[in-house]
């Protein structure tokens, strides 16, 4: 009810999250890519270990945001401890190391990419997510939502085109080296753990009662050991001080920025829409084209215009209700191949870079009804809690 959503001087809460969500994931952008590219190689901080201390702090936040959501009276650390460690807890080990890797492999392209090329070819987690849920699921999508994924697909293509135009490796205006088909292959590859991590995800979620903040905290406890590893590996001659070695202001402002997203997605999930998260993804990618003209000298090719413009359009679509028509076809194909799978939530991928938080999860903290359960709560966030 329109009525009782939450507002900000007359501004409903769902519009100001979604405004605040497409600012933040074009400013992480951004940020990534200045702290990657502004930096001398031999005093850039470490990705690795910003991954592991954005898994940190967003596992401490959720924490404390799960024990203050219990009554005091009913010893919330011990009631929380036991949600946390609960008997099927294992299962987030999967989608947390695959979120783990989607960071890091996000690290190598916003250090290959320019901002903007990055923010549109990250939108192809919309086709992996469709695809894995396709495959997984058993989801049945219209004919609208494959012509869209379809003209996504042309759309980064066309961007990559013209991005890989100039030949492999060319210095950026900044310090670094930027090698654009890395990036591709980097951006590509965080596309595909993103969608597989999210479907996973769903899976899990599809018949828990858990409070989204304590599925957040698992998380981030499964995602700690694989996030660390890694950072060991780069600073084994200088651990434990050489961790956070040369985590200077960019490095930090990534960091904080991520768990940032990570707290407006859980708003995001609990009151917006498909439709308005479609129009959040489709503001930061022009934000990042600003920004990128802006700051970066970022020359603006008709060819970037015309694949950036598809994207924009095909996430539009993507994210359109069924008509009668097309529910219609997607019904009759289900009966057509006797499959019994009812799946009620909207087709929306990640909502925020990086995010564990799905865009369809259940309202925090309330148990999930009947008909709920049978429905698909979350799609690919994240997770960050990111974003």
């Amino acid at each position: 009810d329109e009525r009782h959503v939450p507002s900000i001087h007359g501004v409903p809460l769902k519009y100001v999250s979604l405004v605040t969500l497409a600012v933040q994931n074009a400013a992480l952008t951004i940020i990534m890519h200045t702290s990657r590219t502004t930096i001398p190689p031999s005093r850039q901080y470490s990705a690795a270990s910003a991954v592991f201390l954005n898994e940190l702090l967003k596992g401490s936040i959720s924490l404390a945001i799960a024990v203050s959501r219990v009554e005091p009276r009913r010893s919330p650390w011990r009631r929380v401890a036991r949600d946390i460690f609960s008997p099927d807890c294992w299962k987030l080990s999967i989608p947390a190391i695959l979120y783990v890797v989607q960071n890091n492999l996000q690290y190598v392209a916003a250090s290959n990419l320019d901002a903007a090329t990055f923010q549109v070819t990250y939108q192809m987690k919309i086709l992996t997510t469709a695809a894995f849920s396709v495959l997984l699921l058993r989801k049945q999508l219209t004919p609208t939502k494959w012509l869209a994924l379809f003209f996504l697909a042309v759309g980064v293509g066309i961007v990559q085109i013209q991005s890989g135009a100039g030949s492999g490796s060319h210095i950026s205006s900044e310090m670094t080296t930027m090698n654009p088909l890395l990036g591709f292959f980097a951006v590509t590859a965080a596309c595909f753990t993103s969608g597989l991590a999210g479907v996973y995800f769903e899976m899990v979620l599809k018949n828990s009662q858990a409070d989204l903040w304590v599925r957040n905290v698992q998380l981030s406890l499964f995602s700690l050991l694989p996030a660390l590893l890694p950072a060991l590996l780069e600073t084994q001659s200088s651990f434990p001080s050489g961790l956070f070695r040369h985590f200077g202001l960019w490095a930090w402002a990534t960091v904080l920025t991520q768990v940032l997203g990570g707290l407006i997605t859980a708003i995001v999930i609990k009151y917006a829409d498909n439709i308005l998260k479609g129009f959040a993804t489709s503001l930061s990618i022009i934000i990042s084209f600003i920004a990128s003209v802006i700051l970066f000298d970022f020359t603006v090719t008709l060819a970037f215009v015309i694949g950036a413009c598809v994207v924009l359009g095909s996430t539009w679509l993507y994210n359109q209700p069924a008509g009668c028509k097309d529910a219609g076809e997607a019904g009759h194909g289900r009966a057509g191949l006797g499959l019994s799978v009812k799946i009620s939530r909207s087709s929306n991928p990640s909502s925020a870079l990086g995010s564990p938080v799905e865009s369809n999860a259940p309202i925090l903290g309330q148990p999930t009804s009947t008909e709920t359960k049978r429905a698909s709560l979350v799609n690919a966030l994240s997770v960050l809690g990111l974003s």
